[in-house]
This record gives structure tokens, C-alpha cells and sequence, in this order.
């Protein structure tokens, strides 16, 4: 008896242990930004933002890598989240941001208002 005992308080140790590590694993898993890569492309005659939509939650970190493939610089604006940026021909650049409110917010080429852009879907919590 005395030895399934101490192996029942060794689990039990061993138990909360692998909880321990399973919420700290979690908590660091939570603080990591969401990432995404948005491309500027030709697609059939007209310059577009692809994905052309991305969801995050409410209160997520979010860090886009944008990247213009065309050879001639084009913007991009969330207005909802104070981005605007310009990006250079066969570059790319990083934005980083907060999705502090929910709602669906668009994102374009603010010095090409004909481009195509995207939506961002911010899920409430």
C-alpha cells in the first residue's frame, strides 16, 4: 500500500507539473505576434493585395510583411490603425499594429485608389 501511495503522489507531482509547463508554453504562444505576407501582384491586368482577406482576434498583435513584386512603388493604408506606408519597387517592408477594435477594416494602395486591396476581420473577444 505504502508504495502505491508514494507512486500516486509522484504522479500527482508529475501531473501538475505537465500543467505548469502546458499554461507557460501557452502564455508565450499568446504573446507572439500574428504574421502575415501580403504581395502586390498583376493579376490579370489589375495590381491587387493578396490574401485579399486576414482575421485576427480582438487584443492580437499583428506584424504584416508587406511585398510589392511590381516595378513601381505602391502604398498601403489601414486608416483604422494610423498605417500608411509606401513600398518601394522589389521590396518589401514590415508594419506592426494592434487589432484593438473589432470590425471588418480595409486595407489599399492609398497612391493607386483603383488598386484592389483587402479586408482585415478583427473577431471580438
Amino acid at each position: 500500500m505504502h508504495k502505491t501511495h508514494a507512486c500516486r503522489r509522484h504522479l500527482g507531482w508529475l501531473a501538475g507539473l505537465c500543467l505548469m509547463v502546458m499554461l507557460g508554453t501557452g502564455l508565450v504562444a499568446a504573446d507572439e505576434p500574428k504574421k502575415f505576407t501580403l504581395i502586390n501582384v498583376l493579376l490579370e491586368g489589375s495590381k491587387i493585395w493578396l490574401p485579399s482577406n486576414i482575421i485576427v482576434q480582438q487584443g492580437d498583435e499583428v506584424e504584416l510583411t508587406i511585398v510589392n513584386k511590381l516595378d513601381e512603388p505602391h502604398g498601403f493604408e489601414i486608416k483604422a490603425f494610423d498605417i500608411e506606408q509606401v513600398v518601394q519597387p522589389k521590396s518589401q517592408m514590415t508594419v506592426k499594429f494592434t487589432a484593438s477594435k473589432a470590425g471588418v477594416y480595409s486595407y489599399i494602395c492609398q497612391i493607386h485608389p483603383p488598386h484592389i486591396g483587402g479586408q482585415i476581420l478583427v473577431l471580438s473577444k
